[in-house]
């Protein structure tokens, strides 16, 4: 486990001193992000077109994904976790009304652009998406990631209960030890004790009931069998990524 651990964080060094923090405009507002993400987009190959029509919370929308149809749907972000704003038996939590306030000048009524994982909906039937927006950045425009924006702001933390791409997990864990280190929105607070002071990158993965190997969600060899389980748990217990999907094959916890 000592092994892996310095894998990752000589990995997370080599991130971090890469990458170059940038202001984006957007609209009227500004927002933080990092230069080696502004191209980030042009991986994606399927997208839908959508309107944004109001927000729910920091990290949950309402919008029309297929004109056509007209439908107004809920969508969640994959993989940021932002505080409630509103909540019929709870008050609003810390940082919510600014993360929820931060997600309203920036998305309500604009064209965005989603795009998904192998997880297409949460527990509770919410499609889950990754959410681009059309940005301003030395005179070009760019299509960036609306789920990074927030977690780099401080506005969301990093929220692995659902799997997404191991190489987004990367990037979103260490874009909230940044926001950390540099107290940005829910870590500004001296005294909140969850500031993280490494990146959280424990995501799920999945084995089988007989096999050795550790899977990704989509992988050929969970026809017959697909459990659950965190990457720590995994890598103690003894299993081994699996050479044809090529999970996660590192960890760090707190």
């Amino acid at each position: 486990m000592r092994k892996v651990l310095l894998l990752f964080l000589s990995a997370v060094s080599t991130i971090a001193s890469a990458l170059t923090p940038i202001t984006l405009q957007i609209g009227d507002a500004t927002a933080t992000y990092y230069e080696e993400y502004l191209d980030l987009f042009d991986g994606v190959t399927q997208y839908d077109e959508s309107l944004l029509l109001s927000v729910i919370d920091g990290d949950m929308f309402t919008l029309i994904r297929h004109k056509t149809l007209n439908l107004i749907e809920v969508v969640r972000l994959v993989g940021a976790d932002a505080p409630d704003s509103k909540h019929p038996d709870e008050a609003v939590a810390r940082f919510g009304s600014e993360s929820s306030g931060f997600a309203k000048l920036l998305l309500e009524d604009r064209e965005v652009f989603l795009s998904y994982d192998e997880l297409p909906r949460d527990s509770y039937g919410l499609y889950l998406a990754y959410l681009w927006i059309p940005a301003s950045y030395g005179g070009e425009i760019y299509n960036v990631l609306f789920n990074l924006l927030a977690i780099a702001g401080g506005y969301a933390r990093v929220y692995l209960i659902h799997p997404f791409k191991a190489s987004y997990m990367e990037i979103f864990a260490e874009a909230e030890r940044l926001a950390g280190l540099d107290k940005k929105g829910l870590w500004s607070d001296e005294n909140f004790s969850a500031t993280p002071p490494e990146p959280l990158y424990d995501p799920v993965v999945y084995i089988t009931n007989t096999g050795e190997k550790y899977h990704q969600y989509h992988c050929q060899h969970l026809l017959q069998s697909k459990i659950a389980i965190t990457l720590s748990e995994a890598v103690r217990m003894g299993y081994e990524p699996c050479s044809i999907c090529r999970p996660a094959v590192v960890y760090v916890g707190y």
